[in-house]
């Protein structure tokens, strides 16, 4: 389909097709239309095939701006089918006339000198009564422009009104952008641009498909190539009349590139700021609520009805009582130890560009880029408020091992036949002794990714990790939904076969440090954290190797 057509195949376009095929299926005998000069591009051509496909009518295209006006109207117009005026002696004549029945001629040009004429003409052949054919002939007139209210009002009469003010709005154009391949790639940048390239040509098909093609950036910061537009064409001062001004979304919109030749630079950037809002705030909330959601088990202790949180920003005082509801200062102050540097700078870029949007102020489009490439590296693979939603269920379930320093988790884990996802192993690929100094939340940051991609391939995980505190066990558990199943394996052995082994462990104090404080922990796991969801196996037990309980289950694939 030529892309004209598939322009007025869009809803809008055709409902206006659509207005003026039934009143021609009503009988009607003439329609104005009222539209722009110049005419809107491909109009008259989608009328005659929506006509001839609906009603099986033959249409004709009349231009009368040339024509001698001043003659008798119904032989002027009977002449462009062939029809001698010798035949055609009243209006009723040409109402009747054989050779004009089920015809229809889309009328253009007519001349202003002449409107009285024209309007008793169209009073007159609508007064005909309509015969046993569908109708015929049907005029379907488009109104000249500058015509006053009054004007419009005796030249159309009764007749139906039928306009093209407002027919293109945002699921038109975007539904006709798609249609010619022109759909927004992965990342935040393709996005944001595409819906500025929308929101920026509006309802103009010429501009739409220029911008379209433009490179994200540019489409992002419009502004530099639709200025060297402006010197391309003539544009008149933007009105509907001249088809320069139409309605959009229920508010006036200029043609870009005339708005900007008589110094409307704030109505084009408002149009892009709109666009860049519609997909940022939205996104930058998507941001927020998963960083809440991966934080939740820490939140829910600090934010709750039990124990509100209040902020006083002046004079206003603000509680909380539900952590979905923290914003981005709150939750950088409440997370500020357990955030990964990425995290960190996701949170902080979020936050900034929410602020900028929300105070009317456009994204320059490196910025956008940045934000979308950290979102990707942090938030990428991993879900937040569906957790696992896209993975296979292949019966693949999550074990995690719990126990202190030298209990032998890794030595069990590594005997099960399951994959295995170990800290130390991570912390060993960043240091050759296996001790990383300091905040241990990129660590565990990688087992959860590691992990959550093993689950997601449909394989059954062990995570080989120490556990003790419970919060540790719940972070974990987060990455996983509710129907894959969840076990923790307890493990330990004697202190004195743990300190012999500990290494560096051993000699920072380590090992006795963690035996003292998994004591304390224990209850909580064995209890499973108080979760129905949560299978637990203690190991302990059984000091004389490996337990030939299988607390994974199958080693679950769907390969």
């Amino acid at each position: 389909m030529e892309r004209e057509a598939l322009w007025w195949s869009q809803a809008g376009p055709s409902s206006v097709l659509g207005k003026i095929a039934l009143a021609v299926s009503r009988k009607e005998r003439v329609v104005c239309i009222s539209t722009p000069f110049p005419r809107v591009s491909g109009m008259t051509a989608a009328i005659e095939r929506r006509l001839r496909t609906e009603l099986s009518l033959d249409s004709v295209s009349i231009d009368l701006s040339t024509e001698d006006q001043s003659q008798p109207i119904a032989h002027l117009l009977a002449g462009f089918l062939d029809v001698s005026a010798v035949e055609i002696g009243t209006v009723t004549d040409f109402a009747v006339h054989p050779s004009l029945i089920d015809r229809v001629l889309v009328v253009d040009g007519l001349d202003r000198t002449q409107l009285r004429r024209w309007s008793l003409f169209l009073r007159q052949l609508m007064a005909e009564p309509a015969e046993e054919a569908v109708v015929g002939p049907v005029l379907l007139v488009l109104l000249p422009t500058s015509l006053n209210r009054d004007d419009r009002s005796a030249l159309c009469g009764p007749a139906t009104l039928v306009s093209t003010q407002g027919m293109c709005d945002r699921y038109d154009s975007t539904s006709y952008a798609a249609a010619i391949g022109a759909r927004p790639a992965q990342g935040l940048t393709s996005r944001v641009g595409h819906a500025a390239a929308i929101e920026v040509a509006a309802w103009s098909r010429e501009l739409l498909e220029e911008m379209v093609g433009w490179d994200a950036a540019d489409q992002i910061a419009p502004l530099p190539l639709l200025d060297r537009l402006v010197a391309k064409r003539r544009y008149p001062f933007p009105c509907w009349e001249n088809g320069l001004v139409d309605y959009w979304d229920d508010e006036p919109a200029a043609h870009a590139v005339a708005a900007l030749k008589y110094g409307y630079v704030d109505h084009i950037r408002r149009r892009v700021w709109s666009a860049q809002a519609s997909i940022l705030l939205p996104f930058t909330y998507r941001v927020l609520r998963s960083l809440i959601a991966r934080y939740q088990h820490v939140l829910a202790r600090k934010v709750s009805p039990a124990k509100p949180y209040v902020r006083k920003i002046h004079d206003y005082v603000k509680t909380i009582d539900d952590f979905w509801k923290l914003e981005f200062h709150d939750l950088k102050e409440f997370t500020k130890d357990m955030l990964t540097p990425n995290e960190t700078n996701l949170l902080g870029q979020a936050g900034w560009i929410r602020n900028k949007v929300a105070h009317f102020q456009a994204i320059e489009p490196e910025v956008v880029s940045r934000f979308s490439d950290y979102y990707e590296v942090t938030i990428g693979d991993v879900d937040f408020e569906i957790p696992g939603w896209n993975w296979p269920r292949c019966g693949q379930s999550m074990t995690l091992t719990v126990g202190p320093s030298g209990a032998g988790k890794s030595t069990w884990s590594a005997a099960q036949g399951v994959d295995v996802v170990s800290s130390d192993e991570i912390r060993t690929e960043r240091s050759l002794d296996g001790e990383v100094r300091g905040s241990q939340s990129e660590i565990f940051h990688e087992v959860r990714m590691r992990s959550a991609k093993i689950l997601g391939n449909g394989r059954s995980v062990i995570v080989d990790a120490m556990h003790i505190e419970r919060e540790d066990r719940l972070r974990q558990l987060a990455i996983a939904p509710d129907d894959v199943p969840k076990k923790y394996a307890l493990i330990d052995r004697p202190l004195e076969d743990k300190q012999r082994d500990g290494g560096w462990r051993g000699q920072k104090g380590l090992v006795d440090k963690y035996h003292r404080l998994f004591a304390d922990h224990a209850g909580a796991a064995l209890a499973g954290d108080g979760r129905s969801d949560v299978e637990v196996v203690d190991l302990r037990a059984q000091a004389d190797g490996p337990s030939p309980v299988d607390p994974t289950g199958s080693a679950a694939s769907c390969a």
